[in-house]
C-alpha cells in the first residue's frame, strides 16, 4: 500500500550519454537512505540495442522493480496516423511488455498520444487499445494509462472516454497543473473507483495552459502545484496507490549531483508513509 518508487530517469538520458550503470552505483544507495520501494524502469530507444544489458543491470542492483514506463515514442508514433508508424509503435509495445514480464513487473505505463499531434487523433489512438491490451494481457502486465498534454480536448475528459476498457490510470501531478485539473481528477469517480492506481510526482514551473512551462521538470515546492491540497485529497479518496518520483538529479555537474533528488524521495517516503497511516485507521 501506498509504496514509493524512484524514475530510473531521474538518473540517466541524453545529457548523461544514458549511462545506465548508474541504476546499479546510484539507485540502490539512494533507495536505502531514502526508504524507497524500488525503482520505475523507463525504457529510452537509444539503449534498445543494449536492452538486455539494462535488464541484467536492473538484476544485478537488487532492486525491487514491479512497473515500467514503457517507451514514450509509442504514443507518438501512434498520433502520426500511418499504417507504418502505428505498425512499429505496436512492434515497440510487445517489446516493452516483453521487458516488463523479464523483469515480472505487473504494470506498464503508456502514452496513448503524444508530442505535436497529442489527442488530435485520438479515436485512431484508441482503435490500438484492444491490440494493446491482448500484448499486455500476453505477457502478464496491466496497462496504465497516463493523462498525457492535450491540445484538443483535455486529459480527464480523454481518460472518461476510454474508462470502458480493461485499463488503469496513472495521474501525473504535473500534467494535471498545466490543465487545471488535479482537483477534477483528485475528486474523479476514476480516483473513487479505484481507476486511479499510480502517481507519477514532480512540479510544474507555469500557470494552467503555459505549455512552454512543460520543461524543466521541478522538484515538490519548486512550482506551482499545491502539494498539500494533494495530500489532503488522497487521504480524503483513501488512495491506496502508489508513487514514482520523476523530478530529476542535478544533470549541470559530474558525477551527477544527488543531493535533491534524495530530498525529494525523503519528502514522498514521508507523505506516502503518513497516508499509508491514515489509510489503516
Amino acid at each position: 500500500m501506498n509504496e514509493v518508487f524512484v524514475s530510473t530517469g531521474t538518473v540517466m538520458g541524453r545529457s548523461t550519454g544514458y549511462d545506465y550503470s548508474v541504476i546499479k552505483t546510484i539507485l540502490p544507495s539512494i533507495c536505502e537512505k531514502t526508504g524507497a520501494d524500488g525503482i520505475e524502469y523507463l525504457i529510452m530507444p537509444p539503449l534498445y540495442p543494449v536492452i538486455d544489458d539494462v535488464r541484467r543491470t536492473i538484476k544485478d542492483s537488487g532492486l525491487f522493480c514491479p512497473i515500467i514506463h514503457a517507451e514514450k515514442e509509442i504514443g507518438i508514433l501512434l498520433s502520426c496516423c500511418s499504417e507504418d508508424d502505428a505498425e512499429e509503435a505496436i512492434r515497440r509495445w510487445e517489446i516493452n511488455c516483453r521487458e516488463a514480464q523479464l523483469l515480472s513487473a505487473r504494470r506498464i505505463v503508456l502514452h496513448l498520444w503524444g508530442a505535436d499531434e497529442s489527442d488530435s487523433h485520438f479515436e485512431y489512438n484508441v482503435s490500438f487499445l484492444p491490440k494493446i491490451i491482448e500484448i499486455a494481457n500476453k505477457f502478464g502486465v496491466r496497462p496504465l494509462i497516463e493523462n498525457i498534454p492535450c491540445t484538443r480536448a483535455d486529459p480527464l475528459t480523454r481518460w472518461r472516454q476510454i474508462a470502458g476498457y480493461d485499463v488503469d490510470f496513472i495521474y501525473d501531478v504535473r500534467f494535471g497543473r498545466l490543465h487545471g485539473q488535479n482537483e477534477a481528477i483528485e475528486k474523479s469517480e476514476l480516483m473513487a473507483d479505484g481507476r486511479i492506481t499510480h502517481i507519477h510526482i514532480s512540479d510544474f514551473g507555469g500557470d494552467v495552459g503555459d505549455f512552454s512551462r512543460i520543461r524543466p521538470v521541478l522538484h515538490p515546492g519548486e512550482g506551482t502545484v499545491d502539494f498539500s491540497a494533494l495530500w489532503h485529497a488522497l487521504s480524503d479518496a483513501h488512495y491506496k496507490g502508489s508513487f514514482t518520483l520523476e523530478s530529476p538529479a542535478d544533470f549541470s555537474v559530474r558525477p551527477i549531483d544527488t543531493k535533491i533528488l534524495t530530498h525529494s524521495l525523503s519528502y514522498l517516503r514521508q507523505m506516502a508513509d503518513e497516508l499509508k497511516a491514515k489509510n489503516i485507521k
